[in-house]
């Protein structure tokens, strides 16, 4: 055990958003609105021995998710990872960011409401809860009868685990683990009928196509990207089409980052 880890027993994982790891520099936490740092001066070894342990001492295996820079983690938390790059993926590790998800039961309540059966995307800053308040969206659809299909590419909304969520999903998900969207949603359309499908984080021209064909086949979208403004989505490529198409019905703009969750804006396409 790295002398940081035992540091960590000062840290509340509940309150805690991330953790992060870099060589020179004792280890932080991000804790709400304000950051906790330890007294240990991290090893660029310590960081690598970190890296092995958190993936199952499995780094020399896991080489095609690495070469995204992050590795899921058992109970939808994420590992982010940063380093010297080759032409098999990162050659040497400089810093870690582990990523700790949140259930907040009860964080869509609000807008839940005004989002139901309507295409929505949660548009905000990185570090603004929209992971956790796309699942408990979720969770609040299927509560309500609905049949959801997750595209859960990075394994961060539901967090399966040996086939079964280890976050509150709800009744009624039917869960598509690390898979990209362009194929996991036609999947879920073929075997699953869902009546929602629900993915995170849109990025590309892939992500943007996906969302079509899901409102092609009749199901509304619940969705996540990063970002503060329409105007700003449109200057993204891959969202461009989204929002000339006004493929969503509604908007929301989060407030971040930081907890609670806050509606800064809500937009109607139509």
């Amino acid at each position: 055990m790295i002398p940081a880890a035992e540091e960590m027993a000062d840290v509340n994982l509940e309150e805690a958003r991330e953790i992060r790891l870099r060589p020179g520099q004792p280890l932080t936490a991000v804790m709400g609105d304000r950051i906790w740092r330890g007294s240990h001066i991290l090893t660029p070894q310590e960081i690598y021995q970190a890296a092995q342990a958190l993936s199952g001492y499995g780094l020399a295996a896991r080489g095609r998710e690495l070469s995204q820079g992050f590795l899921p983690l058992p109970g939808g938390h994420r590992l982010g990872v940063c380093g010297c790059m080759g032409e098999k993926g990162i050659r040497e590790i400089t810093s870690l960011c582990v990523r700790i998800a949140h259930e907040i039961r009860g964080a869509g309540e609000k807008i839940f409401p005004m989002l139901e059966g309507k295409h929505a995307l949660i548009l905000g800053p990185p570090g603004s809860g929209k992971t956790t308040l796309l699942r408990d969206l979720i969770r609040l659809y299927g509560e309500n009868g609905w049949q959801v299909g997750v595209a859960d590419e990075r394994g961060e909304l539901a967090g399966c685990r040996d086939g079964q969520p280890m976050l509150d999903v709800g009744p009624m998900a039917d869960v598509v683990t690390g898979l990209e969207k362009a194929k996991a949603i036609p999947l879920l359309i073929r075997s699953m009928a869902p009546q929602v499908i629900a993915m995170d984080e849109l990025g590309d021209e892939r992500d943007a196509q996906a969302v079509l064909e899901a409102i092609r086949c009749g199901a509304a979208v619940l969705a996540t990207a990063h970002g503060s403004s329409r105007a700003q989505l449109k200057k993204r490529p891959g969202m461009r089409a989204l929002v000339e198409r006004e493929a969503f019905e509604k908007v929301v703009l989060l407030k971040g980052p930081g907890m609670p969750f806050e509606l800064e804006e809500e937009w109607e396409c139509n």
